[in-house]
């Protein structure tokens, strides 16, 4: 075990939370990033442990910007719920990696098929006011494109999203669209000349406003 998880579960089981923010500090991003998956993982593990481990996540964020790895690593539905409250404050959903991937892009990208994350966030937006997570949507990455254009893009979409969650997609678009009118162009740019399949055509069509008759013939172009 890593000394950084020693170092937190000491701090827990003395009830020395004050000295988690200072200790935090010292640690390279690595280990920053370690220290807060362990959170996530004991939580998984020990219901009864969720609130008090995303306390301590919020707590240790609230003064510290999220480690670059960390943003890399966080990849589901389920973890993006149990840092929701830590990403909120210090402007977290906005903190990019190395390659310009917010939250919202590598949760996107890696969307379960069977989980999708879209209904959740566009929940968030409509219930708990939060600007970051409105700019986080249409923010790019460094290859030009936004989460959902890296959703439809790059993730397995075996089939079109249940109802709920399509509608909830493309709520977010229009989000994203008012705030970063010129970000749709970069996904034309990244799908032509690629093997897509007809839910990309679909999701694509919707995303660039063009039919999709123009987006497969698009794709097709070389």
């Amino acid at each position: 075990m890593d000394l950084s998880i020693q170092l937190l579960n000491a701090r827990i089981s003395k009830q020395q939370l004050n000295e988690l923010d200072n200790d935090f500090k010292q640690l390279s991003p690595a280990q920053q990033t370690l220290q807060l998956n362990h959170l996530y993982d004991s939580a998984q593990r020990l219901s009864v442990k969720y609130d008090f481990m995303q306390n301590i996540a919020t707590r240790i964020l609230s003064s510290n910007t999220a480690p670059t790895p960390f943003i890399n690593q966080l990849t589901n539905i389920d973890a993006l719920s149990f840092f929701t409250p830590a990403l909120k404050v210090n402007k977290g959903f906005l903190v990019q990696d190395t390659q310009g991937n917010n939250v919202l892009h590598n949760v996107f990208k890696h969307a379960d098929a069977t989980k999708l994350p879209f209904n959740y966030v566009r929940s968030l937006m409509l219930f708990e006011s939060n600007d970051e997570l409105a700019k986080a949507l249409a923010q790019p990455n460094s290859h030009g494109l936004t989460p959902v254009a890296c959703y439809i893009a790059y993730a397995n979409k075996p089939s079109t999203p249940v109802k709920h969650e399509f509608s909830a997609l493309l709520a977010l678009m229009e989000i994203e669209q008012k705030q970063n009118p010129n970000a749709k162009q970069q996904l034309a740019n990244v799908i032509k000349g690629q093997k897509v399949n007809e839910t990309t055509i679909l999701l694509s069509a919707a995303y660039l406003q063009r039919s999709t008759a123009q987006v497969a013939h698009l794709i097709k172009a070389l």
